[in-house]
């Protein structure tokens, strides 16, 4: 029996300062970070995930996370120590500057991070936990490495469903979506004036009223779909699975389905 051995895939964290805090929309600021490590940060797919480290709720600096036991070491401190953790998606790595965009949804002070960025100022420092080494070779060697996105090479038509959380993740596939492949997409925003123009996609049905469940339900697919990608809230993401498998008929191997967050629970 042979052991195929995936690539090391190394996270760690480092300091990083805020370089410059941009409004996409009412509902949508980029900031982007700087720091010396970042010029050696490497993405797996468009959709990478990240980890933003704020200061604890005692007010107390950030100790950066080190070690294959880091994990087990945050969960063993006292809740008001431990720094506050939450997945993002690298929106821009611009390795040659040593510089990171981050995207986030401006939902007032109903959680920590949305908080944070909601008063977010250049000068400003958090952690960030990053990918320094990832393993493109397999389908568990990149979700190992921190994406969700991986359609096969064969996919020319899909279909990618988000709401605003996910629409950072959205923005940075359509980017490269290959050439000949057609993606009809859904993505939900808490505005008209949060449309915004996408790249890569002339099928785009965005929802600003009403569900994005039965946006998805009520439309007439091009296509017969061999890949979904479906993100955001945590019941939105398995009633948009359930029709696709259901009612439009793709095999549950053919759907990548990532919940954000949950409704009732701070999400960032």
């Amino acid at each position: 029996m042979t052991t195929v051995l995936e690539r090391p895939i190394v996270f760690d964290s480092l300091l990083a300062t805020v370089a410059a805090v941009d409004d996409l929309s009412p509902h949508l600021r980029r900031v982007t970070f700087v720091a010396p490590r970042i010029k050696e940060a490497v993405t797996a797919g468009p959709d990478q995930r990240i980890k933003v480290l704020l200061a604890p709720p005692n007010g107390s600096a950030i100790r950066l996370p080190s070690g294959p036991e880091w994990y087990a070491d945050w969960c063993g401190q006292p809740v008001d120590e431990r720094f506050i953790m939450r997945t993002y998606t690298v929106r821009a790595l611009r390795p040659e500057v040593a510089e990171l965009d981050v995207e986030f949804v401006l939902h007032g002070v109903n959680g920590p991070a949305s908080a944070w960025v909601g008063s977010a100022q250049p000068g400003d420092q958090v952690g960030l936990l990053l990918p320094f080494a990832v393993d493109t070779t397999s389908t568990k060697g990149l979700l190992h490495s921190g994406v969700d996105y991986i359609p096969p090479a064969t996919s020319v038509r899909r279909v990618l469903v988000a709401d605003e959380t996910a629409l950072p993740a959205l923005a940075g596939i359509l980017e490269e979506l290959p050439a000949g492949v057609h993606a009809t997409v859904f993505v939900a925003v808490p505005s008209e004036a949060d449309v915004r123009p996408l790249a890569g996609a002339a099928d785009v049905t965005w929802v600003t009223e009403g569900s994005l469940v039965d946006a998805v339900k009520s439309a007439a697919l091009p296509f017969d779909p061999d890949y979904a990608w479906v993100a955001g809230e945590s019941s939105m993401i398995k009633e948009v699975r359930r029709h696709l498998v259901n009612a439009v008929g793709m095999p549950k191997s053919a759907i990548s389905f990532q919940g954000y967050w949950k409704r009732g629970e701070a999400h960032c």
